[in-house]
């Protein structure tokens, strides 16, 4: 029997901004229970999900794609339903999710630790990783808002979660109703997704549609939608800015970044540098290169004297991951641009371009770009405060984008520079800075993601997810230990990956011992 015609946009409509404007009175304890009935359907159609975009993108035979899409799919979702959950449970309560004052920073920056969040499971799972958000020292404590309107989601095409981790913060956390737009490189999983958020489907405060960008411009210039939230390019941001239909609308944008990792010189042992270089490699090709969390731009000292032997680590850590056919249309004009050659068949391999010159290449990285494309800017320094400070600098000035950067090195080297690193990430614009490990745990575990209110409108406009701030933040600190144990299931070459992030979901959704144990016991091999 064939399915239903979907009913018309201009039905709908009533419906969701009904539903939208008794958000504000509905309990929390009611919005917990909804958070906690979607993260079962999630749980339900998880499998489903994972194996229609692994063959959308047409991975199949590529053994790493189930762990990526198990990881930037259900598990970031679950996850954010779960905090969503806990929010709402404490907030019903008379409580708040009250995270831990650290202190307050010699420039007044208060600073706030927020993982592990989510109970035993990830005190476990998140050993040894930290959060720390920094607010203005006259940071208001936040206050829950619910606007009791109709918002628009358009919703990027690269990761799975991000159009349904967009949609939840509007209607969760912001108390929204959501039309959600889908890129036409996610129409096949609408069904899957309708499922996925079937609890808010059904309460008519979430319809999913798929379409192109017109489709898009006509649902933002509807004029019963009041906010419109966009995952995209900058060009997409500047047509919404630019469309008189959508002014006194509330314009929300996360539009990428050319990330940059610092690699801080110093005396290195040769399996940290190994480690270091693996775990660049395994973040640039995750996704094949289409990320906003894939580190762009290697910045290193050019007289570190172990600079050579570093770069001979990474290029042989991309050398021993795959090609892949690109799903995302430009991503071959894009690794041409940025490798500055041709690949040798449909295939784009991970690639280190060294040695680049800031003058010449300015253009490559003024802009983001989606392909798996490391590129490498030498930068001098005869100290490691004196390169952090030119680093830093160069960063501000010529390369793209607000949204994260990484700081890689071992321990004593870190030690011996806390302070100079210290006063460089108080100087960077990034919303989120991730030192020795991945931004996209920021990403996907539930800190804010996002850009300060300082960043200029083409590097992003505002935070999503952000259960701790009430919108004071300036950035979100991640640092991990430079060998976690055990290796997370985003590292490279993990056999476990799949089913690890498999069981996590689960316990996501269901908190239980049996669900950890089968998490552990896949994460430890």
């Amino acid at each position: 029997m064939p399915p239903a015609p979907a009913a018309p946009i201009e039905a709908i409509v009533p419906r969701l901004r009904r539903a939208a404007a008794a958000l504000p009175a509905r309990s929390h304890g009611d919005l917990a229970a909804l958070a906690a009935a979607c993260n079962h359907s999630v749980a339900t159609v998880a499998d489903e999900w994972v194996a229609a975009s692994v063959a959308a993108k047409g991975w199949s035979q590529q053994p790493y794609a189930p762990a990526e899409e198990w990881g930037s799919g259900p598990v970031p979702i679950a996850r954010l339903l779960r905090l969503c959950a806990q929010h709402h449970g404490a907030l019903a309560a008379g409580r708040t999710l009250a995270p831990h004052r650290r202190g307050v920073a010699v420039d007044g920056t208060v600073e706030l630790q927020v993982l592990p969040a989510a109970g035993l499971g990830d005190a476990l799972l998140l050993r040894g990783l930290r959060a720390h958000l920094h607010l203005a020292a006259d940071a208001p404590p936040p206050m829950p808002t619910r606007h009791g309107d109709l918002a628009v989601v358009l919703g990027a095409g690269n990761v799975t979660a991000t159009p349904l981790l967009d949609t939840i913060d509007q209607v969760l956390l912001r108390g929204r109703a959501v039309l959600l737009k889908l890129s036409p490189l996610h129409a096949t999983l609408q069904p899957v997704f309708v499922r996925a958020l079937a609890p808010l489907v059904a309460a008519d405060l979430v319809h999913v549609v798929a379409g192109d960008g017109a489709l898009g411009a006509e649902l933002t210039a509807r004029p019963d939608v009041a906010a419109v939230h966009l995952t995209g390019s900058v060009a997409t941001a500047a047509r919404l800015r630019a469309d008189p239909r959508l002014h006194g609308k509330e314009l929300t944008a996360e539009l990428g970044c050319c990330t940059p990792a610092f690699v801080l010189p110093g005396d290195w042992r040769a399996s940290e540098l190994g480690h270091v270089a693996a775990q660049a490699a395994a973040f640039l090709a995750w996704n094949g290169g289409a990320t906003c969390v894939a580190p762009r731009v290697l910045l290193t000292a050019r007289g570190w004297p172990q600079r050579e032997a570093f770069l001979h680590q990474v290029r042989t850590a991309l050398a021993a991951l795959p090609a892949r056919v690109p799903f995302f249309a430009a991503a071959r004009t894009h690794f041409v641009a940025a490798a500055h050659a041709q690949p040798s068949d449909e295939r784009l391999p991970p690639t280190l371009r060294s040695g680049l010159d800031a003058q010449r290449d300015a253009g490559l990285l003024g802009t983001e770009h989606f392909a798996p494309v490391l590129l490498e800017v030498p930068l001098p320094g005869d100290s490691v405060a004196n390169w952090l400070d030119t680093a830093t600098a160069f960063v501000r000035d010529r390369v793209f984008g607000a949204l994260s950067a990484y700081v890689w090195a071992p321990p004593r080297v870190l030690a011996t520079a806390r302070a100079a690193l210290d006063a460089a990430v108080r100087r960077l614009p990034h919303g989120t800075i991730a030192i020795n490990t991945w931004t996209g745990i920021g990403y996907g575990l539930g800190t804010p993601w996002g850009v300060p209110a300082t960043a200029p409108w083409q590097c992003g406009i505002g935070w999503a997810r952000d259960l701790w701030s009430g919108g004071a933040l300036r950035c979100v600190v991640l640092e991990g230990p430079f060998h976690p144990w055990p290796a997370p299931p985003w590292s490279s070459g993990r056999r476990g990956a799949a089913p690890a992030l498999r069981a996590l979901v689960r316990h996501y959704a269901s908190p239980a011992p049996r669900h950890l144990a089968a998490v552990v016991c896949h994460a430890c091999r």
